[in-house]
């Protein structure tokens, strides 16, 4: 892939390549990251290829930084921080596994080589320098520090959000909205600021759910020309949810999955074959 878009970067502006990057190829990355396996008992044997291709492709300029980071944010980062909130909670862990977990994670994502000559961007000093993919790697700090001092009921309140209810088109729908929302000055709420700083327990799963499923897929409808609205009259809810139109095709969201009628049955779909359907 990236041998095949590099010499496209002479000849396309450099908002059209990253436009085509993100119709095209991030699905399929968060597809391919969604499918790597953390374990945390078998870190020495973790497949690290997933994330270099990802960091190889973002080095050569053919991705935009929201959907890099998007990328780890929504499809890799709720793994990680699962399994080792599970093998905390399970109490499957000693000292030392726990340091080679969090250390082999934390280096291939922070500290990896960051000689990169003619490259565009630096994969590494882009993720030490995001707060939500850093307070991730915090959360999992303050999650071994509650289980080493035997304080359960505090890890408990920790647990990460479940993979399931995450995905990078939240996490670039989130972005976008604090995006916003620092364009328009608006003041932090200082008191707010003061009792998190002293609180020192940042809340993910607050954090990864602040834009719902609904407003991602009502976005994706509206980048690419899609009518999105809710259904009238008849068959307007299924099982009690309400049933939107996504262009002609009734859709409904159960949690972060979305559905599409499909002759007589309800079935799962992705945005991307959706969309194409239209």
């Amino acid at each position: 892939c990236v041998r095949t878009l590099s010499p496209w970067k002479r000849l396309l502006e450099e908002s059209t390549l990253y436009e085509l990057t993100s119709n095209a190829v991030t699905p399929r990355f968060a597809r391919y990251l969604a499918r790597t396996k953390v374990s945390f008992d078998t870190v020495a044997d973790q497949d690290w290829e997933p994330l270099n291709v990802l960091f190889e492709y973002f080095e050569e300029g053919l991705m935009n930084i929201d959907d890099f980071l998007s990328l780890i944010e929504g499809e890799v980062l709720p793994a990680w921080s699962n399994a080792l909130h599970c093998a905390l909670i399970q109490k499957k862990y000693d000292a030392t596994g726990i340091k080679t977990f969090y250390i082999a994670w934390k280096e291939h994502l922070f500290d990896r080589s960051t000689e990169l000559p003619n490259k565009q961007y630096n994969p590494q000093l882009s993720l030490r320098s995001d707060l939500m993919v850093c307070r991730y790697f915090y959360g999992g700090l303050k999650m071994i520090q509650a289980a080493v001092e035997a304080k359960q009921l505090l890890l408990d309140s920790l647990a990460p959000p479940h993979p399931a209810d995450c995905n990078y088109r939240i996490s670039l729908m989130t972005r976008s909205k604090e995006r916003k929302k620092s364009e328009k000055h608006v003041e932090p709420n200082e008191v707010n600021g003061r009792v998190q700083r002293k609180a020192g327990i940042v809340n993910v799963k607050k954090m990864a759910m602040e834009a719902t499923f609904q407003e991602v897929v009502e976005g994706y409808a509206n980048q690419h020309d899609i009518a999105f609205h809710p259904k009238t009259g008849s068959n307007s809810t299924k099982d009690g949810k309400p049933v939107f139109l996504f262009g002609t095709h009734p859709v409904y969201f159960d949690k972060n999955v979305l559905f599409a009628l499909r002759g007589s049955a309800w079935r799962p779909i992705s945005l991307e074959h959706l969309a194409q359907a239209c």
